[in-house]
């Protein structure tokens, strides 16, 4: 049952990979691009420069799923050297590096921008809950989940995302 919901979900969230815009987010296979700076602002990451495949995971400290999701986060990582692994804060820069801290959250961790509700609309999350996750194969959208991560979920991420990719 958990299973079906969440691909309901996807299929609102996301879209098809038919779909058009809809002035409710980006479709499967459309270039989503961002530009935010990282959590201790040294730098600033724009989605349009990650070459390749980009998991991209919004989260706040007061949600349990999102930390729930943050180990198998990490170890997806450390599991697939080939995707880059992002966490979108949603909260307050001092409050996120607390969290990141107290956690050791090994993953590169981005503040949010000035709306970070309207940077998750556009990939296609319509309500703004958490956590949220978009995948990138070279800049362009090929997978998204809304609710937490389970590892066959993060299976599913990478099958639709590497399936029919260039060597």
């Amino acid at each position: 049952m958990r299973a079906a919901l969440l691909q309901a979900c996807l299929a609102l969230c996301v879209g098809s990979a038919s779909a058009h815009e809809t002035g409710h987010g980006l479709s499967l296979g459309e270039v989503w691009d961002f530009t935010l700076p990282t959590l201790d602002g040294s730098s600033f990451v724009q989605a349009s420069t990650l070459k390749g495949l980009v998991l991209i995971n919004f989260w706040g400290r007061d949600c349990g799923p999102c930390i729930t999701e943050l180990p198998r986060l990490q170890a997806f990582a450390k599991a697939h050297p080939q995707w880059t692994v992002l966490l979108v804060s949603t909260d307050a820069p001092a409050d996120a590096r607390e969290f990141v801290q107290r956690h050791r959250v090994e993953l590169s961790v981005l503040r949010p921008g000035a709306s970070v509700a309207a940077l998750m609309r556009s990939a296609g999350n319509r309500s703004g809950g958490l956590p949220f996750t978009v995948a990138l194969r070279d800049t362009r959208i090929c997978a998204g989940q809304s609710g937490e991560l389970s590892m066959p979920d993060l299976q599913r991420i990478t099958s639709a995302c590497t399936e029919g990719a260039r060597p």
